[in-house]
């Protein structure tokens, strides 16, 4: 008997040295621009995403070209929201992930340590393969409650009945749903809206053969139709199975 989790299947995950931790808070909360350290396993023009929880604050943030866009800096951004100075506030931080469609860097708390996460280039068996995955970030419909902010880049501000708020580094799109046919003569619910993407990496236990997600990565966030798998049969609930599964 082991007590120690089954690596996952298809991931590369790599600590970062603490020059490179460095790097990361300068790039996206100094400098506010670009970092450096994700784009090397990515292409440099593609979008990058942040997600921060700090002692006393969330923070997010979209950087779609060369610059942050940062739910502590926008123009409507909360006044009680002190903005990260990473030279000082290093304590205030429990957890920074900043992540494009093909990467992910996490820091842990006071980034004291840090990883960096892609596809691993060896290949998996098919049983084993990593799976997307979106999900509804949710907020409450029409234009009082949620709405883009910053027309300079997409952030939006969400709002539910029950006061709850949120910064979302995404343009944002109620959700609508419509019928339509799917295969065996069922009908699936057809989703639109504002998305959060995940991959899902598996691990199969050595001694029992038994098959679990042991990883996730984020991997963006995105408006409009539904990006992935399943669907939802109207009339039973049940999951349809999303034709790229």
């Amino acid at each position: 008997m082991t007590h120690h989790p089954p690596l996952p299947a298809g991931l590369a995950v790599r600590r970062l040295t603490s020059e490179e931790v460095d790097g990361v808070l300068t790039d996206v909360f100094d400098r506010g621009s670009r970092c450096r350290l994700l784009d090397a396993p990515d292409a440099p023009d593609r979008p990058q995403w942040l997600l921060a929880e700090l002692g006393d604050a969330r923070v997010t943030g979209t950087c779609p070209r060369d610059r942050w866009y940062r739910s502590d800096t926008h123009p409507g951004a909360d006044p009680t929201t002190r903005p990260l100075a990473p030279a000082a506030d290093r304590w205030r931080i429990l957890e920074v992930l900043v992540f494009s469609a093909t990467a992910q860097i996490r820091l842990g708390e006071r980034a004291e340590a840090g990883w960096i996460s892609a596809d691993d280039p060896e290949p998996v068996p098919a049983w084993l393969r990593p799976r997307d995955r979106s999900f509804l970030l949710q907020g409450w419909n029409g234009p009082a409650h949620s709405r883009t902010v910053d027309t300079r880049a997409p952030l939006s501000v969400t709002r539910e009945p029950g006061g709850a708020r949120a910064v979302l580094p995404v343009a944002w799109a109620d959700f609508a749903g419509h019928p339509r046919p799917a295969p065996g003569g069922r009908t699936a619910l057809s989703s639109r809206g504002t998305w959060l993407t995940v991959r899902e990496y598996w691990a199969a236990d050595p001694a029992t053969g038994a098959v679990g997600v042991a990883f996730h990565r984020l991997t963006g966030l995105s408006t409009g139709a539904k990006p992935t798998g399943p669907e939802i049969d109207v009339g039973t609930g049940d999951e349809i199975p999303w034709a790229g599964d």
